[in-house]
């Protein structure tokens, strides 16, 4: 698996734990501080991976022919 792909996983592993973590505060009524502060740092985990995946695909000029693309 290419690091692309497994950022791509991971970021998909944290936006599933986000909703799961949104889900459960609204089952609490949005009354439990620490799934506040757990939703604030998990989108702060998420949007740093994407910020390395589009670097990634920024710097990524090949296009599986096997030729480097500049």
């Amino acid at each position: 698996m290419s690091e692309q792909e497994e950022l791509m996983d991971s970021i998909l592993n944290v936006d599933l734990e986000i909703v799961e973590t949104v889900r459960t505060l609204q089952q609490e009524n949005w009354n439990t501080e620490a799934l506040k502060n757990q939703v604030t740092d998990l989108l702060g985990i998420h949007d740093e991976m994407v910020k390395k995946l589009r670097t990634l695909q920024n710097s990524d000029h090949s296009c599986d022919c096997g030729h480097d693309h500049c």
